[in-house]
């Protein structure tokens, strides 16, 4: 249940979860319950669903996910079936305005050498006498002059794509990696990068 409450899309967890929800006198209905209203979730059938007059078959989902229109139909085996109705908002495909820095044309060796001539390497001793207050200063009016020339600021449309549940950490990595073996092998065509 915890990955479930990573999702920035709606959530619904439903079926048959073999817990008497319905009897307050049961242990495992009542930890049920418990965990969750502990994590924002609400389970929203109120009837038997089960032959033996018990709620086993639920229909689950965070409390701000808006669910109408649950009945209990016609029993199709010893369960209901269970019908319910989920408001989803369809994510918005505009593109949104974003700020970022061109690093594709960053080129380290001109902004070491620019570096190397700066305040902050030219005469150390100056520095000697200066507060921390002021070097932190110095260090980042340097550093933010020398990447607006080497690599300035730049405002993109970036297209937004919906949240994909598959996509964790683990496949990013593998993306990331990928991309920049590809980038190597564009960059010097050797075979021992191909």
């Amino acid at each position: 249940m915890s990955d479930c409450l990573d999702y920035s899309c709606p959530v619904v967890l439903c079926g048959d979860f073999n817990i008497h929800v319905d009897d307050s006198s049961s242990l495992h209905g009542a930890r049920f319950a418990d965990l969750l209203q502990s994590v924002g979730y609400v389970q929203h059938v109120n009837t038997a669903t089960h032959t033996a007059r018990h709620t086993l078959d639920l229909v689950i989902t965070r409390s701000d996910t808006d669910v109408t229109g649950v009945r209990v139909g016609d029993f199709i085996s010893d369960h209901a079936v269970v019908h319910f109705t989920v408001q989803v908002k369809r994510p918005t495909d505009e593109p949104q305005l974003v700020t970022r820095r061109e690093w594709r044309k960053f080129d380290k060796d001109k902004f070491m050498a620019d570096l190397a001539a700066s305040e902050l390497c030219t005469d150390l001793q100056v520095l000697d006498n200066m507060s921390a207050d002021d070097l932190a200063a110095l260090y980042r009016t340097v550093m933010t002059q020398l990447l607006d020339k080497h690599c300035p600021v730049v405002t993109v449309r970036h297209k937004v794509r919906p949240a994909t549940p598959w996509y964790d950490a683990e496949c990013r990595d593998a993306r990331r990696i990928a991309r920049a073996v590809e980038r190597r092998f564009r960059r010097r065509r050797s075979e021992a990068d191909k």
